[in-house]
């Protein structure tokens, strides 16, 4: 841990976070303590805040295309936090989970929390609709054991084992994997999918997300064939769909997300044409232009900054961005 000056302490902070959100004071009285502890990917963020606000915004999610989960557990303190313009305050002990390919924001006053980014297919494949939990704020109730889990965590790490380093990312996974399926999590969480909608919208919308999830490889894939095999009308499925644009936006937005995804993998070594039918595109002309549109560069443009991220030092503004090595690792 490094001590840093008041006079230059926020901005000494502001560049450790300058990667992945935004970082701006909310009150005269700004302080921030960080340990930081890097687990096999994962990392541990031990946290005292006060007068802070951290953002991420949907071009900061298009620029450096991190689709990491972060679990937020707040220990003390008053923390409002959720997805932008859906807010909530959090009691210590409730856990938030972010998913950072969707805009979110939080504020502290004196806060001790720990922040937890993990990689996102430790996750997924045991909830496939991990996207309508983000902004999940979990009860004790339901998160308990994924918070003492981490809090015991972060207390080891210290001086860590190297197996239990090397195996705890998995074990958060299944952890956290559990709490969402369980019975409980859907109707005790505040849940961001459910804040506009109704009960039934809601389940539908899961429902559709998870079957789209097992089949963003058919290229027969459509708000048709997704309606019929849900047993509902197409307007029903259009309605839960407002928000994104109409089904077929969300099902092309998920398929260039999952390459997107394939791209950043280490170890990933089929073309992006490959990819891109593996994934239920039907042409590679359309893929690159979607690609580009949404992600705002060429898929081998892409592939080319994440293999440079990974092999330099990455530089903003004639500084190193700390932590770029350690978050490149989630991948």
């Amino acid at each position: 841990m490094q001590d840093v000056g008041p006079e230059y302490a926020f901005e000494a902070y502001s560049d450790l976070y300058s990667g992945g959100a935004d970082v701006a004071r909310i009150g005269p009285d700004f302080h921030a303590q960080v340990r930081a502890y890097r687990l096999d990917r994962m990392i541990l963020f031990q946290r005292s805040l006060n007068e802070v606000q951290h953002s991420r915004s949907p071009q900061r999610g298009r620029q450096d295309g991190f689709d990491h989960v972060t679990l937020h557990l707040l220990l003390e303190g008053e923390m409002v936090a959720g997805p932008t313009g859906s807010e909530r305050r959090m009691l210590p002990g409730e856990i938030l989970v972010c998913d950072n390919t969707l805009p979110h924001q939080t504020r502290a006053h004196n806060v001790r929390q720990i922040s937890t980014p993990v990689a996102r297919d430790l996750i997924e494949l045991l909830v496939p609709d991990l996207r309508g939990f983000h902004g999940a704020i979990l009860p004790e109730a339901v998160g308990g054991l994924v918070a003492d889990f981490i809090v015991s965590l972060t207390r080891r790490s210290e001086f860590p084992d190297a197996t239990v380093a090397s195996r705890s990312s998995a074990v958060l996974g299944m952890l956290l994997g559990a709490a969402l399926r369980g019975h409980a999590a859907p109707t005790k969480a505040v849940v961001w999918a459910a804040v506009h909608d109704a009960p039934d919208d809601v389940a539908r919308r899961r429902e559709a997300e998870a079957h789209v999830e097992r089949h963003l490889g058919d290229r027969d894939l459509n708000a048709e064939t997704i309606a019929a095999q849900l047993g509902i009308s197409r307007s029903l499925l259009y309605r839960a769909f407002l928000r994104d644009g109409g089904v077929a936006r969300f099902v092309q937005q998920r398929r260039l997300e999952r390459v997107r995804n394939a791209l950043r993998r280490q170890g990933e070594t089929r073309s992006i044409a490959t990819l891109a039918y593996a994934y239920g595109f039907s042409s590679e002309q359309h893929f690159n232009r979607a690609f580009r549109t949404t992600i705002g560069r060429p898929p081998g443009q892409f592939r080319t900054h994440i293999q440079q991220m990974r092999s330099e030092t990455q530089v903003r503004g004639g500084r190193s961005w700390p932590l770029a090595d350690w978050h490149s690792e989630l991948y």
